[in-house]
Order: structure tokens, then sequence, then C-alpha cells
């Protein structure tokens, strides 16, 4: 399988910053190899258009967030119940500038960027992800079109104060603890399943996550090309 290699990372790096910093319009491939102390062309060795140098940056902030997620799951699988891994998904997000960008479809920072080249794959993840949470009983089974609302929920702890400046500034600590406690209340049983389950649960959903982050792994990181 693909590995990184030192210098896409320094590339990506690059990128990252100059993106945060001028939005993604304004940077060019030129910026991005300067920043890196590298040629122009060196950059195209990695990725031919700097459309997927871009993809590639944001799904290794993907891959990152997940990761501290499935680290957190599998510490504690107490956080696998939905209310725990909004609230957790929440701070992880918003200590992430192009993370939070995409949730809330920051076109002046991501320009065109809001489509992830793995949104197909994406899609089936996140149906297993949600077939999984009712198997194990952590949703309750009577709430109507659970994937929209429970999305369209987490959206609205992001963009709320966005879109209605007259709403009440919270800290992002207070924002996660009212958005879990909106999760718990809206979307879980009473009571929910035992230890043994939450265990098995947040055992077989950390395996599905490093899955994806397997997936976004071979698509940021084409064959070196140093290798051929």
């Amino acid at each position: 399988m693909p590995q990184p290699t030192e210098r896409a990372n320094r590339i990506l790096d690059a990128a990252g910053e100059l993106m945060i910093r001028l939005g993604y319009r304004k940077v060019t491939i030129e910026d991005i190899a300067r920043q890196a102390g590298i040629g122009k062309g060196t950059v195209y060795l990695h990725w031919r258009t700097k459309e997927r140098l871009f993809e590639a940056l944001i799904l290794r902030e993907s891959i990152e967030l997940i990761a501290e997620l499935v680290d957190g799951m599998r510490r504690d699988p107490e956080e696998v119940r939905p209310h725990r891994f909004a609230r957790s998904s929440f701070l992880a997000t918003q200590r992430r500038p192009l993370m939070r960008a995409l949730v809330v479809g920051d076109t002046e920072l991501l320009g065109s960027l809001q489509q992830s080249p793995t949104r197909s794959q994406g899609k089936v993840f996140s149906d297993r992800y949600f077939a999984l949470i009712t198997e194990y009983g952590l949703v309750r089974e009577d709430v109507p079109h659970l994937v929209f609302s429970m999305n369209a929920t987490i959206t609205g702890f992001f963009v709320a104060a966005s879109i209605n400046p007259d709403l009440e500034e919270l800290a992002d600590q207070d924002k996660a603890e009212a958005l879990a406690d909106t999760v718990h209340r809206a979307f879980e049983p009473e009571g929910g399943p035992d230890h043994v389950s939450l265990t098995a649960a947040a055992a077989e959903i950390s395996a599905l996550f490093d899955e994806v982050n397997a997936s976004y792994r071979e698509w940021i990181y084409p064959p070196d090309p140093e290798r051929g």
C-alpha cells in the first residue's frame, strides 16, 4: 500500500499554512513550493493539480480527527455513545480550522473544495456507522429519518451563531455540552446498552473508522515518485 513520505507531508504542511492564511483561491502551487522549500515541479510529482493537492490536505486533516476519536473510544468505550461521540467530535473539529470550515461550508477558505473526492465512499461508511449504532441499541428506533435528523442537529451547533448573531455567545466547551445533552435527549433510548455491548460496539466502530482512515491514506499518498 502507498506510504506517506516526509516530502509529501512537508508539502501538505505548507499548503495548510497558506490556505488558513490566504484561502484556497489565493494560494498557488508556486507559493506552496516556496513555503515547502522545494521546486514547483516536485509538487506536481506528488499531485497533478492544485485541487488534488488540497483535497489530500483535507483528507489528511480528516484522518487526524478520526484517529483522535478512535483513540478516545478505545480508552473508554462509553465514548461510543452518540452524545459523547458528538461532544468529542465537536471539540475535535473546532480545534481544526480546515475541518471546521468544511462543516460550515466556508467557501472563502475552501473555495470549491467542499466536495470530497471520497464523498461516495464516505456515504458508504456513514451508512455502516448508523447501521452499527442502531444494531447495538445506541439510538432510539422510533426517530424518523434518523441520519438526516442527527446530522442536521449536529451541524446546527456549528452554524447557529453565524446565522443568528443575536444568539448567546458560548465557549466551545459549553456548546459541546449543550450538543451532548440535545443528542442524548433526542436520539438515545433510556438506559441504553450494558457495558459489554458498549465495549463490542466501540471495538466494531473503531475498526470501521480504521478502515476509513486506511482508504483515505491510500488516496492521499500516491506511490513515491522516486521509487517509480
